[in-house]
């Protein structure tokens, strides 16, 4: 009889995690065809979504319920290929560790297939110029990253301008050296900082694949010369950038921006962004991550009366010590610890009660119907979070997914890791380099703008490998995402429910 009981219970768990896979609101996910020079979905072979399931599903067994699409290959570092990825060749050379240009055959094979507009390569992606993209877009050519761009457009990795590094300062840690195109350990990070920490004032380090980005602190006093500081630490080139804004501001290519951008397209014809506003709670048997959440409305007479904000839901932890919590972006809910899905005159399903800002977590307790309903089973389009990962355990050059409820369904590619000193008040000491916030920096493949990111917030960043969470989606130019590690979750005792 037991036998029996648990049979029924995966067959009804294989129906229902079936019928979250595709949005109750379509026109979300059509947003991801409306900018061309990203659109991975018109005319692809293999659509890269899962199909909306039917009644037979209920008779299939949990594994094959909704078989998915296969969009990568070799997902969980350098070396990916994606499904729209047809060339015949592959430009990942994993015993150096690096990319090669494309020559010969392989250069006509490029030609034919997207056109005599112009090409290059940064050190860990290709550009291609083209006046209409090809349809589908591939993420990948030959195993490396692409990104698509107008003919005749400049396209540059953006880089600190500051006269200060000069190659023939010795380098202060020589001895210090990790693998080409791979981050760096926690440990390897500090012993860096502590070497620099004699002859520069820093406020942040930024690992990318090919060189290391310094931020000096701004307005210490401190005055560097040209040519004054190391061009070469721990063997990797080094550049650095002194201003009181941060790097990261510089990084926004604008003309790039306006590529992906899905309102920048008249067919499109979608006024106001879309966003999923269906109710999980009444019409389908679950909530899960990737929902509409709203925060409750500014009290009457303050300066947030009748204001609100709208984000996406993250996911279901439980502690050791048996508790569960749904995770959601703390800056969403700056104006009320009320937590409704999917508008604040709806469902509450909880209330905030416990934050780290630095992190932009909140986490929230459910009312017993919601936290009965919630599930990590199911992601819509995305792949299904299984474990909360270590800021150890994200590789450089790994892809992982998002499904908002602003977005559908968009690619992220892990290129760079951020260390960012805590802000102490004046007269404080320094913290420890231990102590330092580690961030991913992902490249959003994805048709994104300012609005659509803003509703992403929250929502879980799953590895497209593994299932791990790197971390939750916070957005910063359009273009790129900051996600802060979640070695503090896991030091506490979270874990996916």
């Amino acid at each position: 009889m037991q036998h029996c009981t648990s049979v029924i219970f995966c067959l009804e768990l294989s129906y229902n995690c079936t019928m979250s896979l595709v949005r109750l609101s379509p026109q979300v996910q059509r947003i991801q065809t409306n900018s061309p020079y990203i659109d991975i979905y018109t005319n692809a072979l293999t659509s890269p979504l899962r199909s909306r399931p039917t009644k037979q599903h209920a008779a299939l067994t949990l594994s094959h319920a909704h078989p998915k699409p296969k969009r990568w290959e070799n997902a969980g570092g350098w070396g990916a290929r994606h499904m729209n990825d047809r060339a015949p060749f592959n430009l990942w050379d994993k015993k150096n560790r690096k990319f090669r240009m494309p020559k010969g055959d392989e250069l006509r094979w490029l030609r034919d297939n997207f056109g005599d507009g112009q090409f290059g390569m940064s050190g860990w992606y290709l550009w291609i110029e083209a006046a209409n993209p090809p349809q589908p877009i591939p993420l990948t050519v030959g195993c490396m990253p692409v990104m698509f761009i107008g003919m005749g457009e400049e396209h540059s990795e953006p880089m600190p301008q500051c006269p200060y590094p000069n190659p023939r300062v010795r380098d202060p840690c020589p001895a210090l050296q990790w693998p080409v195109m791979t981050f760096p350990t926690k440990e390897q990070n500090i012993a860096l900082l502590t070497a620099l920490q004699s002859i520069a004032n820093v406020r942040e380090i930024i690992y990318m694949p090919h060189w290391t980005i310094v931020e000096l602190e701004y307005g210490d006093g401190r005055n560097y010369e040209p040519k004054s500081l190391p061009g070469t630490v721990a063997g990797r080139t080094t550049l650095y950038h002194h201003a009181e804004a941060p790097f990261y501001k510089s990084m926004k290519n604008w003309t790039r921006a306006r590529r992906v951008d899905p309102a920048q397209y008249p067919s499109a014809n979608f006024g106001p962004m879309p966003q999923d506003g269906q109710n999980y709670l009444r019409k389908s048997s679950h909530l899960s991550p990737g929902c509409r959440l709203e925060c409750g409305y500014g009290i009457p007479g303050s300066q947030t009366e009748g204001i609100n904000a709208a984000t996406s839901a993250g996911v279901k932890l439980r502690r050791f010590d048996g508790q569960d919590v749904l995770t959601v972006s703390y800056h969403g809910f700056l104006i009320s610890q009320e937590v409704y899905h999917p508008f604040a005159d709806e469902d509450k399903i909880g209330d905030i009660i416990d934050a780290t800002p630095e992190l932009d977590i909140a986490l929230v307790k459910l009312t017993p119907t919601s936290s009965e309903k919630f599930t990590n089973t199911c992601y819509f389009q995305a792949e299904t979070p299984r474990v909360l990962l270590e800021g150890s355990e994200i590789k450089q050059g790994s892809w992982s997914e998002v499904d908002g409820m602003s977005s559908g369904l968009v690619s992220l590619l892990t290129y760079g890791r951020r260390y960012l000193k805590p802000k102490r008040p004046a007269g404080h000491p320094e913290i420890d380099f231990r102590e330092w916030r580690a961030y991913s920096v992902d490249a959003i493949f994805g048709a994104v703008n300012n609005t659509i990111c803003d509703g992403m917030r929250g929502a879980p960043i799953v590895q497209c490998e593994t299932g791990g969470v790197g971390g939750f989606f916070h957005p910063s130019d359009g273009l790129n995402c900051f996600a802060a590690h979640l070695d503090d979750l896991v030091a506490e005792g979270w874990q996916l429910a």
